[in-house]
């Protein structure tokens, strides 16, 4: 018989090797691949069953488990990193209330101090002009002196034990009604 080319062979017997033929045949049966180890176990077996408590399973429980307690290390990271934040906005938050007060405290004595030294200044302007009356007042009585007229002067020491005796409150009172 002629063949065609690209045409399978009829008559297998004749082109087929024994070898490769016993090679496939090994290749279906398991037990063929088992050599023993030294345990005793199959050297190529892995363990791998299929079964509900099988090798696969426990893989992916370790990976799930690997993979979770890895999750669980992240987790406590940014825990502490948040604690760790928690702290420091805390802490940044007393610097700034501090700060803040500080502050108000320098503004406030900014103030007192602008307002000490306003009253100061005033305080001195009315000293220089009690100074100045006093010298008109002492060149007015020794004018008087110099031209031979008494001076009553008993009214003037009243006042002056008024104001010593009494507070200032009742001082202005007094006045606002000699008014």
């Amino acid at each position: 018989m002629a063949t065609l080319p690209n045409t399978p062979d009829l008559d297998p017997e004749e082109t087929e090797e024994p070898t490769v033929a016993a090679e496939v045949e090994a290749d279906d049966d398991p037990s063929a691949d088992v050599e023993p180890g030294q345990d005793g176990e199959a050297a190529g077996d892995t363990g791998a069953e299929t079964g509900p408590d099988g090798t696969i399973e426990r893989q992916i429980e370790a990976l799930i488990d690997e993979r979770v307690a890895e999750i669980e290390r992240d987790m406590e990271a940014l825990e502490a990193e948040l604690e760790e934040l928690d702290d420091f906005a805390r802490i940044s938050l007393g610097e700034r209330y501090s700060q803040r007060i500080e502050q108000n405290v320098s503004e406030l004595s900014d103030s007192l101090t602008g307002f000490a030294e306003r009253n100061f200044q005033k305080l001195n302007s009315v000293e220089g002009r009690v100074d100045e009356m006093s010298l008109v007042l002492t060149a007015v009585i020794e004018a008087l002196d110099d031209a031979d007229v008494d001076v009553d002067f008993s009214e003037v020491r009243r006042m002056q034990e008024g104001v010593v005796e009494e507070a200032p409150a009742e001082r202005l009172a007094a006045a606002s009604r000699d008014e």
